[in-house]
């Protein structure tokens, strides 16, 4: 399985974009790269909250070295 792509800031923007300019989920997955799964959580998120980044976490943060 390959590894997980975030989609960038600039990413989410776009894609929001399209889908409110009617471009299905599906196209917008293929022209970012991304899973339609993708897409259609991004669009929940947006529609619940406003807002396209991600919703932060509890815990304590990753550490990587």
């Amino acid at each position: 399985m390959p590894p997980r792509r975030k989609l960038s800031d600039l990413d989410r923007g776009r894609a929001i974009g399209w889908l409110q300019d009617v471009v299905a989920a599906r196209q917008v997955a293929q022209r970012l790269a991304v899973a339609p799964s993708v897409i259609i959580r991004l669009k929940q998120r947006f529609h619940a909250t406003g807002r396209v980044q991600e919703r932060q976490r509890s815990g304590r943060p990753r550490v990587t070295t």
